[in-house]
């Protein structure tokens, strides 16, 4: 089992995305109320080393030689993945030594610094978060380490977009009564005229959050935002690919791995295992059973997700 990689999963932003996890779980500088990981165990601001770097890179480099599709090996996972000083090293050898574009998904709370900066320039996209437009809504939203402020985000943004030659998809998560205010979203698309992104891309809860008092708004309510926000701004469609090809990772090896760090519906699994339904089916009711994982109800929908191991505050 490859300790640092997980899918290829169906990312509605990337396509088949292979997931690779260079954070503990769950080391992060926010403890934000929508995370489908879970709660924040380690409230992080200090870079370090977290694994062997060279071992990430061979497990990436051996799983792309398996062949199937990966549309975009992805930085993310069970933390923030800027946490990790070695992520610049990462990111240069597998672009030495793979040919596929290189993600990081990060909450773009250390790009202030720039050390951090500098180790994501020779990605190909980032996609960095920024929820709020005050530091009141940020506070409630993503509860950040008590170093790390809204202002500070902002400004890192803007040296990012002036140091950074790749491109840039910032992505906001739209809860329900919290940040939908039309003063709020005013404030939002001036500090959004301010920093350049190729893309603002919107999001809302999709999938069961740490808080369930945390909810998402509808896909009208999404377009009428997105339309506010200007022309670079999109709703982030439904995932529509097909199955991806079945590889020879085990059905068993590949949901765990996946489910460590989001929750599936039974058509995401379907998709990333490329196994047909009935052997889906049995996989995950023997799973269920094992209290390997187990069945959260949310949105008209049934999620899977790692046994025993989310919180909630």
């Amino acid at each position: 089992m490859k300790e640092f990689l997980f899918g290829p999963v169906p990312s509605r932003r990337l396509g088949f995305s292979l997931g690779v996890d260079i954070i503990p779980r769950k080391y992060c500088s926010f403890d934000c109320v929508y995370c489908q990981v879970g709660k924040t165990t380690h409230r992080e601001t200090g870079r370090a080393r977290f694994c062997d770097p060279g071992r990430v890179v061979e497990e990436v480099v051996q799983r792309i030689g398996q062949g199937g599709r990966i549309d975009f090996v992805s930085l993310s996972g069970s933390g923030e993945p800027t946490l990790s000083s070695d992520i610049g090293w990462i990111i240069g050898e597998l672009k030495r030594k793979t040919s596929v574009p290189v993600a990081v998904i990060t909450n773009g709370s250390l790009l202030s610094r720039q050390e951090v900066r500098r180790d994501l320039v020779l990605a190909d996209v980032v996609l960095p978060s920024l929820d709020a437009a005050s530091e009141g809504v940020f506070e409630k939203i993503n509860r950040p380490d008590p170093a790390i402020s809204l202002a500070g985000i902002v400004e890192g943004l803007r040296a990012f977009r002036r140091e950074y030659r790749g491109m840039i998809w910032l992505e906001i998560m739209v809860i329900k009564n919290i940040n939908t205010s039309q003063e709020h979203l005013e404030m939002l698309k001036k500090i959004l005229d301010t920093i350049s992104v190729d893309r603002v891309q919107l999001n809302t809860i999709c999938r069961p959050p740490l808080q369930s008092t945390a909810k998402g708004v509808d896909k009208g309510e999404l377009s009428s935002i997105a339309r506010f926000l200007g022309e670079k701004c999109e709703v982030i469609p439904a995932f529509a690919e097909e199955a991806a090809p079945r590889t020879g990772k085990s059905f068993r090896s590949s949901v765990l791995a996946t489910l460590k760090r989001r929750s599936l519906t039974f058509d995401d699994i379907v998709r990333i295992t490329g196994v047909s339904p009935p052997e889906a089916r049995a996989g995950l009711e023997r799973l269920v059973r094992e209290k390997k994982i187990r069945e959260v109800p949310f949105d008209n929908s049934i999620f899977y997700v790692a046994g025993g191991e989310r919180g909630s505050s």
